[in-house]
């Protein structure tokens, strides 16, 4: 599949598993999540690249472990709704040690029914009654960052907006001192997309090491945050284990200190070189909504995978239990067949197919909060600076992973 290879490999990921006997040699393809996106693509025109040149719905890679690959948006659609024969007991590749290690973690780690009160305890700390009471504090922290660069001229979007509003907003949630970020944010960062610092089990410790006394101090609070509440929630009837309110704080955790951050910066880069849609948006702020919807179709960002809960004919192929298979919300959203001209940024779209949340039981619970958080930094982002450039010179770079970003860039405009 030209232009799917990725040079070099990670320290961390090196090696290539051997095609098994049940993998025929023409599914294989040179795809590797864990590295940066080659050729100078974004992640978003590189996954369409990889869809377009597919010879198959299912591919096998040999990085990572080994794993299958869907390039058809209705098979990931199905994958990932589909718990009777597809397991989220291990989501990420490699499966070992990352996936098995990750696999501790609920609820995502846990299939329906055992899935559903553990998915409560987060609903209901998530929920728009939750997210829409702390709506004005995300204006608020909006506005107080803005203020420390309007006049300036220019920022580091990344490191002084994206990575600042919506973790320091959930650090309020679960009630933690924002001067533990920098340390919970390299952990965050370290299962999305791994750099070889630092084991994957040495993450585990380094959550729990951090999580484990607070989650104990917490026990019988009466406070209101995510924290407390999850020390005190019950689950059939009973109270959570140290080790189960310790798994569901550290998903949490995990959730919350990144997805919001690498949205940010992919709708802000796209904005940054599309002065049209800056000059709509700033004279017509009615246009937001609409174009958010555009937006989270426009920029996926999540490649999950599940585990093979029994032997499955499918495209084809045998597909052996406890097997991987990857189904990537990207392709569902940057397929032609789901949306013609899948790269264009399109208002007036009729139909837009994407699951940038998720799907199934698995969709993400914090999609209520994520929504709010765009909506308002839009909103306050054009009232103060309707029209801003990328800081001249500035080429965009992408990294892949279980969670893709945009790298850290320059935003510039008319103090």
């Amino acid at each position: 599949m030209e232009g799917m290879a990725v040079e070099g490999e990670g320290a961390f990921l090196s090696g290539l598993a051997p095609r098994p006997a049940h993998v025929p040699e023409d599914r294989v393809v040179d795809f590797n999540l864990h590295q940066p996106v080659p050729g100078g693509k974004s992640v978003q025109e590189f996954w369409r690249d990889l869809l377009s040149a597919a010879t198959h719905d299912v591919m096998w890679t040999p990085h990572n472990g080994g794993h299958w690959l869907a390039t058809d948006p209705g098979l990931c659609e199905t994958i990932l709704a589909d718990s009777d024969r597809f397991s989220s007991r291990v989501v990420i590749v490699p499966r070992d040690p990352i996936g098995e290690t990750y696999s501790n973690f609920i609820p995502l780690s846990l299939d329906p029914p055992a899935h559903g009160p553990f998915r409560k305890v987060l609903n209901d700390n998530l929920g728009p009654r939750q997210v829409n009471a702390i709506a004005d504090a995300i204006r608020k922290l909006t506005n107080d960052l803005i203020d420390e660069f309007e006049n300036r001229g220019h920022c580091d979007f990344k490191g002084e907006f994206a990575e600042q509003l919506p973790v320091r907003i959930f650090m309020s949630l679960v009630d933690l001192p924002e001067e533990d970020l920098p340390r919970l944010k390299y952990l965050a960062d370290q299962f999305t997309r791994p750099d070889g610092t630092i084991t994957f089990p040495e993450v585990e410790n380094g959550f729990r090491e951090y999580i484990g006394p607070i989650l104990r101090q917490r026990r019988g609070g009466t406070a209101q945050d995510m924290i407390t509440n999850i020390a005190n929630a019950q689950v059939n009837g009973r109270l959570l284990t140290d080790a189960e309110a310790e798994n569901l704080t550290i998903q949490a955790l995990v959730g919350g200190l990144d997805t919001v951050v690498n949205l940010l910066s992919f709708v802000f880069s796209f904005l940054a070189t599309n002065p049209d849609l800056q000059a709509l948006l700033a004279r017509d702020q009615a246009m937001i909504e609409e174009a958010m919807t555009e937006f989270l179709r426009r920029f996926p960002v999540v490649s999950d995978s599940r585990e093979a809960r029994m032997d499955i004919e499918l495209d084809g192929v045998t597909i052996k239990q406890r097997d991987m298979i990857m189904a990537s919300t990207i392709p569902i959203a940057m397929s032609e067949e789901s949306n013609p001209d899948a790269l264009a940024f399109l208002l007036d779209r009729k139909v837009r197919r994407h699951s940038v949340f998720g799907r199934g039981a698995h969709t993400c619970p914090g999609m209520h909060l994520a929504r709010l958080e765009l909506k308002i930094v839009l909103t306050e982002w054009f009232r103060r600076i309707p029209a801003f450039r990328l800081k001249q010179g500035t080429s965009l770079s992408f990294t892949s992973g279980i969670v893709a970003t945009v790298d850290p860039f320059v935003l510039e405009w008319d103090a």
